[in-house]
């Protein structure tokens, strides 16, 4: 004769669990900032060069603002917009531009079948334009001209810009703004008027895209870009060597 199932006695009864207030982590290597607008190094947080997670799809591996880790409140940042750098700083370069964080990401089959499966990324040129400030070895990207803080800064110190060929770009930049009817189907390729510039790293790899629109600025804009981007750097250059 089989026994009868023992019944289990009530759960006892559980108080609510409370969690303490999560701190927020501090800036790693960030040194407390004065209230100066003459102090560019904590003006706004530096972005080094970050690349983009796997992607959940081909916009997905498209790195905008949303994935930089930008610091609100400052004193000094908070007035900190486009015309106190123009009156307290020397903007060696200045214009509207599509910035965009990271190289494309492709997927196995895109690696293994380049050939065959290598589709461009792209995105429209409104839908990331931002305005850019240089000034000394920082680039400030804001959302607008006339927005009072920055959105972030890029530090240059340790890029290289390069003027991308439009007819042969960069296997991991993507096309901003295709034009209709191109070609072949994976040959999408940015309107021309748009001239981009790679912000490439120590390993030439894609930190930054800035694409410039020409019929907004003017026919030289890139090699202002480029020749501003390198000046600063030589002057930083020999800044150190007299030090």
């Amino acid at each position: 004769m089989r026994n009868k199932p023992e019944m289990i006695g009530a759960a006892p009864k559980v108080e609510a669990a409370t969690a303490a207030a999560a701190v927020p982590a501090a800036y790693p290597d960030a040194e407390p900032a004065e209230a100066s607008e003459h102090a560019l190094a904590s003006i706004a947080p530096n972005v080094g060069a970050a690349y983009a997670s796997p992607p959940t799809s081909e916009r997905g591996s498209l790195m905008t603002d949303a994935s930089v880790e930008v610091r609100h409140g400052d004193t000094a940042s908070s007035k900190l917009n486009v015309e106190t750098l123009r009156a307290t700083h020397t903007v060696t370069f200045e214009a509207p531009a599509a910035v965009i964080n990271g190289p494309a990401e492709k997927n196995l089959c895109q690696q293994l079948f380049p050939c065959i499966l290598d589709e461009r990324s792209f995105v429209s040129f409104g839908e990331i334009k931002r305005y850019t400030v240089l000034v000394d070895m920082n680039l400030f990207v804001y959302a607008d001209a006339t927005d009072p803080t920055p959105l972030y800064t890029i530090p240059i110190g340790s890029l290289e810009a390069v003027e991308e060929n439009s007819d042969r770009p960069h296997v991991y930049s993507h096309t901003v703004s295709p034009e209709a009817n191109t070609g072949l189907p994976f040959a999408n390729k940015s309107k021309p008027s748009l001239k981009t510039v790679l912000l490439l790293d120590g390993k030439g790899k894609i930190a930054f895209q800035i694409t410039f629109d020409i019929l907004e600025t003017d026919d030289e804009v890139v090699a202002k870009f480029v020749t501003a981007m390198q000046s600063a750097k030589a002057k930083e250059s020999t800044k150190r060597r007299e030090a």
